[in-house]
């Protein structure tokens, strides 16, 4: 097992909340003026933002609760 380096972890989590600002943005227009190829690429990046900042984000070996 590799260890990770977290010291970009905050970099990440202000980039997925970007990210869920413009989905929000987007996903609250009109039906028909929404862009499908964009939400498309912006909830896949979100998901795997999300997955890389769960990942980074410092457990307790305990209870595994947030530090």
């Amino acid at each position: 097992m590799t260890k990770k380096f977290t010291a970009f972890a905050g970099v990440f989590e202000q980039r997925l909340n970007l990210i869920k600002k413009d989905l929000r943005n987007e996903i609250s227009k009109a039906k028909g003026d929404r862009q499908k190829i964009r939400l498309k690429k912006l909830v896949k990046e979100a998901k795997e933002l999300r997955d890389l900042v769960r990942e980074l984000k410092p457990k307790c070996p305990h209870c595994g609760g947030e530090l």
